[in-house]
């Protein structure tokens, strides 16, 4: 890779640590060894969240960030006491990692991963 490649990528990647990096990386080269694609991987974490009774607090990024580009984190929330909105009517947030942008919904984050992932 070039330097200005090098650069635009740091850039581009900035929200995920070096450790995060070096997990895909592992994760993508185990998935390759066992003969599994991305796709097989990104369909059954969806199945698992479908399923799921608990509802995850994280999802696969899916949608960028309208302030910032970087790709937004989507998570349930008024499913505990730790996650409550002051709103009821909250079922999911997306969220920036990089400058914090969030945006709440009134649908389930199950809901909106199946739309976004048909």
């Amino acid at each position: 890779m070039n330097k200005e490649k090098i650069e635009r990528f740091k850039k581009d990647m900035e929200v995920f640590s070096f450790r995060q990096h070096q997990d895909v990386i592992t994760y993508l080269i185990h998935l390759n060894a066992k003969g599994w694609t991305v796709e097989d991987a990104q369909a059954w974490v969806k199945k698992e969240i479908a399923k799921s009774d608990e509802k995850p607090e994280f999802s696969i990024l899916i949608k960028p960030c309208p302030e910032c580009q970087t790709s937004l984190q989507i998570l349930s929330v008024n499913h505990s006491p730790a996650t409550q909105t002051g709103d009821p009517s909250d079922k999911s947030v997306w969220i920036c990692p990089k400058c914090g942008e969030s945006i709440y919904n009134k649908e389930s984050m199950q809901l909106i991963l199946a739309r976004l992932n048909p």
